[in-house]
């Protein structure tokens, strides 16, 4: 059985801690414990959930903007197996998700 692909979220912080200078945060699970990692910069955080992915493959990392709308992602390790659904989207058959 394939290994469950970890997925770290970069996105702007909540009004509390930004009101405190940390403006973005990384977010994940890492098995049952729920990551929420307050930074400085949008650079920081990213740098801190890549090197995260690195030790947790496979996993992904998801960088969102200021509006919530997704950036960029990082993948990292073999993903797991797709669904018999999701290997024809994958491979760009019309209604794809990529």
């Amino acid at each position: 059985m394939a290994a469950k692909q970890t997925v770290y979220h970069v996105a702007p912080s909540s009004e509390g801690a930004a009101a405190a200078g940390l403006k973005w945060q990384v977010e994940g699970r890492e098995g049952r414990r729920i990551l929420h990692e307050p930074h400085r910069t949008q650079r920081e955080a990213i740098d801190a959930a890549r090197h995260r992915a690195q030790e947790h493959t496979p996993a992904q990392v998801v960088v969102h903007a200021r509006d919530g709308h997704i950036r960029s992602a990082y993948a990292y390790g073999t993903p797991p197996a797709a669904s018999p659904g999701e290997r024809g989207r994958r491979a760009g058959k019309r209604g794809g998700v990529f």
